[in-house]
């Protein structure tokens, strides 16, 4: 059995939640003094502090975004939001992209700032009440570092989200939630001001790579606190009423990155994807990981949420989007362009009709006959070839006669995948990609499905070497990190044992080479990108100007650390939002393999006014003091 948090959580979890803490406290308030009254209820009740990061045992079965299965960290809202994901929008909207005007009632709003809240109420109830547990000076000590860590951990996100949120500080009741908003730099002083206090404990271990893993540590806070730096930076470089310029800033959080490698943390050294599987998950490169094992109530269904059908029966709600996968680079460094591997993309039939690129992506054999309709050959039966037709009728007989190559179609479309930074092929199956996966046991009489293809049109599922089924959107990229194709990977598709990083190595050193540029360091900055690009194979970059040093940088942070929930965040940091995840466009919708398609009947829709969230609508009536955002329906 994998190890998960700490023994004690087991006990504690099984004995008294989080809820169950509320339950002995009066109705108007959050918590009770009475949790913390000896060692054993300061124990539980430090373990409760972090089980409002897991979902509800009982909801494990369901994809996130729904109002009846929302608990937990919402991990999967965030991949829909970023550039890398086009999210299954059509069955669970995610209405911050879908809604022309953005609604400040929407379930999410709403959800984040209670989650977060709920936690902050908890802390708060625990750093004014330790004392009374009777715990020896050390333990005590390193619980309220723990306890201030999480606190600022959870403003940094609310912060992020809202830009400007209340400030509560200390315990209080229900109804005294009466607060306006603070300003965002006002959270993030808060924010360093408690991470502060972690840094400068002796009792706040530099790690917990041995002890007490996956809790706070020194260089967590040096992580954390060296972010705030960076968005206070943000702050002044857009405006906001600083102290300090933003190269000020950005010295502190070069400062705070530098110290997190003395804590013992470093830059994981294996195969890139390899990091992601639960055989790994503790090596120094996690910082601090949101964990997982196998075990009812402990595990994750991200496995449900990105694995394809024929990869443990997964959903594959959160798809990789076509921009993502033309955005990796050639192996060489180079920009990718499909013009470079199919001549004819940028023909002005296809300039014109964009769509027509379907005939690109077709399988091989199809014959025509003199009416150019597709006749029934050993490889195509009467509904096989049906489907064809229609599917050539929608990109014309003449197109298709011109361009379609029945030879050889599939291995020119699949030289696009080829010669490509190694990371596309770790984090993305891609078209007519052999793929070995496992699916069930009633599947292939529980083995292995071999060489099983993505291919189109999706014609039959079968066994080893049929087509791999994703689901009903057939023709859009599937993920393969954080998925899982082996019998002995999993219990089954809910139970996926993967630890998560809230904060690794990788994200810090990356946004300390992001410091450096601003800094004029750009040379250190090239170092810190060569390093991570040695490690996934791809050549080194040379120093050229500061832009060109920081796109090497979003270019890194883009592939790394996606599904990890920091893109839509860094883009919003950046001002690049709309350029990378819209395109350049005011509205934008579903892709698939060939670019954005009408075939998915979803947009997005880009306002200026997105980001930040306007506080939730329900807030906002129930404590007149809450500023509504312009631009929000309320």
């Amino acid at each position: 059995m994998k190890y998960h948090r700490l023994t004690l959580v087991f006990a504690a979890l099984s004995l008294v939640s989080c809820a169950d803490m509320l339950d002995i406290s009066p109705a108007n308030q959050f918590a009770s003094a009475n949790m913390w009254t000896s060692e054993s209820l300061a124990d539980k009740g430090m373990a409760g502090l972090y089980n409002n990061f897991y979902r509800d045992a009982s909801k494990i079965g369901y994809v996130q975004l729904r109002h009846n299965d929302m608990s937990g960290i919402n991990r999967q809202g965030w991949m829909g939001m970023e550039f890398q994901t086009d999210y299954v929008s059509t069955d669970y909207p995610l209405r911050a992209l879908s809604d022309a005007t953005k609604d400040a009632s929407e379930f999410v709003v709403w959800y984040e700032w209670k989650w977060a809240y709920t936690s902050i109420h908890q802390i708060n109830d625990a750093l004014a009440n330790l004392h009374k547990a009777g715990l020896g000076k050390e333990k005590y000590e390193r619980y309220i570092c723990e306890a201030y860590f999480l606190r600022a951990w959870f403003y940094s996100r609310l912060n992020k989200i809202y830009g400007g949120v209340p400030l509560y500080l200390e315990v209080i009741s229900e109804d005294q939630c009466t607060k306006g908003q603070s300003t965002a730099v006002e959270v993030w002083n808060a924010v360093i001001t408690d991470l502060t206090y972690c840094i400068d404990s002796p009792y706040c271990p530099d790690n917990t790579l041995t002890e007490n893993y996956g809790r706070p540590s020194k260089g967590a806070a040096y992580s954390l606190r060296g972010m705030a730096y960076m968005w206070m930076a943000y702050e002044a470089e857009k405006g906001s009423r600083t102290e300090h310029d933003a190269a000020w800033y950005y010295q502190q959080a070069v400062n705070d990155f530098e110290k997190v490698d003395d804590c013992g943390y470093g830059l994981w050294a294996g195969k890139f994807i390899d990091f992601f599987n639960y055989t790994n998950e503790k090596d120094h490169e996690m910082i601090f990981p949101l964990q997982f094992n196998s075990e009812v109530g402990f595990c994750d269904n991200l496995q449900l949420i990105t694995g394809g059908r024929d990869t443990w029966n997964g959903w594959s709600c959160a798809r990789p989007s076509s921009d993502f996968v033309d955005y990796f680079q050639n192996d060489d460094g180079s920009e990718f362009h499909w013009a470079d591997v199919i001549p004819e993309w940028n023909d002005q039939v296809f300039v014109d009709n964009p769509a027509a690129r379907e005939v690109f992506f077709f399988r091989n054999g199809v014959q025509l006959d003199a009416d150019g309709k597709a006749v029934i050959t050993a490889d195509f039966d009467k509904d096989a070839v049906a489907l064809i037709n229609e599917r050539i009728g929608r990109i014309g007989t003449d197109i298709f006669r011109q361009y379609y190559d029945p030879d050889g179609n599939e291995e020119r479309v699949r030289q696009a995948y080829e010669g490509r930074d190694p990371r596309l092929k770790d984090i993305v199956l891609t078209p007519y990609e052999p793929y070995d996966t496992f699916k069930y046991g009633t599947d292939n009489d529980g083995k292995i499905q071999v060489g099983k293809e993505l291919r189109w049109p999706f014609l039959e599922e079968g066994d080893d070497y049929g087509d791999y089924y994703t689901g009903s959107l057939q023709n859009m990229y599937v993920y393969k990190k954080y998925s899982y194709n082996k019998p002995e990977d999993l219990i089954d598709r809910l139970r996926c044992p993967t630890d998560w990083p809230l904060i690794r190595y990788t994200d810090v050193v990356l946004q300390l080479a992001e410091a450096y540029v601003h800094l004029g360091k750009a040379g250190d900055a090239v170092s810190i990108v060569n390093q991570i690009r040695t490690r996934a194979g791809m050549p080194s970059i040379g120093t050229g100007s500061d832009e060109e040093v920081m796109e090497a940088i979003r270019y890194e942070r883009r592939v790394e650390l996606c599904l990890e929930g920091h893109d839509y965040f860094d883009e919003w940091r950046w001002g690049t939002y709309r350029e990378m995840k819209f395109q350049g466009k005011d509205v934008y919708g579903g892709q698939n393999w060939w670019g954005e398609w009408e075939g998915y009947h979803y947009n997005w829709y880009y306002t200026d006014d997105m980001y930040p969230w306007g506080a939730p609508a329900t807030e906002a009536q129930r404590n007149p003091a809450i500023v509504q955002k312009p631009g929000w329906a309320y």
